[in-house]
């Protein structure tokens, strides 16, 4: 009997006729680098002296001492694990960091998409004995989690801006009662002045932070908050800290270390490649791709995903697929909210098999298990971003294909996001120079009247006001204004190294996007090549990929046996004379 095992947890001009859809049809990411680091081994038993192993004593760490985890292990998880959870065995990176975790160290798990990543905090936390807070992205991905953990008998709070004040008058009520308990909540919601106390009164042991890539990416759907998450700690008292993500290269890794203030941390990462995922590139140009695209979605099995790098693109894409009666829904900013949670439900339901039409504002903690492929029908903006969507795809084990149109254009809308999310040297000039104004006139400032002081848009206003919090140039008060705490001379320095950053920033985007064009016309193996991206030295080819199967099969060698003298020495002669075999004639048949 089997037992289960731990899950491994500028397309404007878009038409249905050019998707190949009949038009006659009515409308309906200061750290130890290294690409595998993992909690060090125990040694190995000295099985010297007595001829039986020399028994150790398990030293405490500092958290198992103050009460943490009260003392438990990885045995005690484990078994926790099984009852609790039905997993009969973790996974051997699962178990490394889940071991780090309860031995109190500052954790990074870089591990891909079906790894069960949860679980790492999961277990320890209802080891332990004080509150577990957990900060997500979504709030969509935390309702998700919250009903999961509540039908396995875990104690679990949400708190975020949905709840209604009943609900959160009981979820803090909760709160303070301590004990072991998952927190779920949002980046925004942890340094509010309406929950802050609670939390910190509340003496959280671990602070979790899941989609940890998010600190150290910088989009036009950036949250500064996440910037903040090294600030929140220290209000919190410093508490340990886990950090969750599929994908981070090593530089990424040392920006969430720095920014988290992690201390000597345990890095547990595994290689971005999964044994049943297919990894595949179609060069095409604005002419071809959408009948291109049109081909593979009436051919492909569904259910699937195609993601697209604007929301024009992408609800044309599914307006198009509803003429052409291919069973679909579509995910994008533009729609209501009501809208989107409606596609997403009918998504992932079991029994329906549609193709979501989305950008990448969709996928974040979708745990659909039988997405049969993912289809980028525009460039991501990094492979980070890549590995991230396409590993979507398969969780459930079973061969899936994840398949990229590039046509070199698409990198231009890329840069254009890029340049909508990221500030220039001039805005960060502006802004500083209106924070300085404001603080000359000893007001503080919200940050949509300093960006219209600095004629900078506010989504950047922001995204700089919290880069500067984060180096103590700027504090928040309860109301959310900003109060300049450094003189105007340290103001403009600490600008200057800003804007600094920023540059390299930019040249780091752009070296991201010629690699995505280096990807996509690799003559060797595509999972390698991301696997060297994410700093493994020498990986495998993956024998899957396009790449892969183009290769013509290696020519068996014919080893003939070489004749005497031809390769090897003849034997030597003896004096006796060689008897002659005889051959034995076959009997002859009897007369008839």
């Amino acid at each position: 009997m089997n037992r289960p095992v731990a899950p491994l947890s500028a397309g404007d001009a878009l038409t249905d006729t050019s998707l190949g859809f009949p038009s006659t049809f009515s409308s309906k990411p200061a750290i130890e680098s290294g690409y595998a680091r993992h909690v060090p081994q125990r040694r190995k038993r000295d099985t010297q002296g007595e001829g039986r192993p020399r028994r150790r004593r398990r030293k405490r760490s500092a958290s198992a001492a103050s009460g943490s985890t009260g003392g438990k292990d990885l045995a005690a998880a484990r078994k926790l694990a099984r009852k609790r959870f039905g997993i009969q065995r973790l996974h051997p990176l699962q178990a490394q960091a889940m071991e780090a975790v309860i031995a109190g160290r500052d954790t990074l798990a870089v591990l891909p998409t079906g790894y069960g990543k949860s679980l790492i905090y999961q277990v320890p936390a209802l080891l332990a004995d004080r509150p577990t807070i957990v900060v997500s992205p979504l709030i969509a991905l935390m309702v998700d989690q919250e009903a999961s953990l509540r039908r396995r008998g875990a104690p679990v709070v949400r708190i975020d801006s949905t709840l209604r004040v009943a609900e959160r008058r009981a979820a803090l009520a909760r709160l303070a009662e301590g004990g072991p308990l998952i927190v779920l909540t949002t980046p925004e919601t942890l340094e509010s002045e309406a929950t802050r106390e609670a939390f910190v009164r509340a003496q959280p042991w671990l602070l979790c932070v899941d989609e940890a890539h998010c600190i150290s990416e910088w989009g036009h759907d950036f949250r500064p908050a996440y910037l903040r998450l090294g600030v929140e700690r220290g209000e919190l008292g410093g508490p340990q800290v886990l950090a969750l993500t599929a994908t981070a290269t090593p530089r990424v890794r040392d920006d969430i270390a720095e920014r988290l203030g992690l201390v000597k941390p345990a890095v547990i990462a595994a290689p971005p490649d999964r044994a049943n995922l297919r990894l595949e590139v179609e060069l095409v140009s604005a002419a071809t791709k959408d009948e291109r695209a049109g081909r593979l979605i009436r051919r492909l099995p569904r259910p699937g995903i195609v993601y697209c790098a604007t929301t024009v693109a992408a609800e044309a894409f599914g307006i198009a697929m509803e003429r052409g009666r291919i069973p679909s829904a579509r995910y994008h900013g533009r729609r209501t909210k009501a809208e989107r949670e409606e596609a997403q439900k009918r998504f992932m339901r079991p029994s329906k098999k549609l193709v979501m039409s989305a950008t990448s504002a969709f996928g974040m903690g979708i745990d659909k298990p039988n997405i049969r492929f993912v289809l980028h029908y525009q460039s991501p903006g990094s492979l980070e971003q890549y590995v991230q969507e396409a590993g979507r795809a398969g969780r459930d084990g079973k061969p899936s294909r994840c398949i990229l149109l590039f046509d070199p254009a698409d990198l231009d809308i890329q840069r254009h996001l890029q340049q909508r999310g990221r500030a220039s040297a001039a805005q960060i000039r502006r802004i500083a120079s209106a924070l300085a104004a404001w603080a000359g006139e000893d007001r503080p400032v919200l940050a949509a009247d300093l960006a219209l002081s600095a004629n900078a848009p506010v989504t950047i206003t922001r995204a700089t006001c919290a880069q500067l919090e984060g180096v103590g140039v700027l504090t928040r008060d309860s109301k959310k204004r900003l109060h300049l705490v450094v003189t105007k001379r340290e103001l403009t320095i600490r600008t200057r190294d800003l804007a600094r950053r920023v540059a390299t920033q930019q040249r780091e985007d752009e070296e991201r996007l010629l690699t995505l064009d280096e990807y996509a016309r690799t003559p060797g193996c595509r999972s390698a090549f991301l696997r060297r991206y994410f700093g493994e030295e020498k990986p495998p080819d993956c024998g899957r990929c396009d790449r892969c199967k183009l290769r013509p099969p290696r020519a068996k060698r014919n080893r003939k046996r070489p004749r005497r003298g031809e390769g090897r020495p003849s034997p030597e002669k003896s004096d006796k004379p060689r008897r002659k075999r005889r051959r034995r004639r076959k009997p002859k048949p009897p007369a008839s």
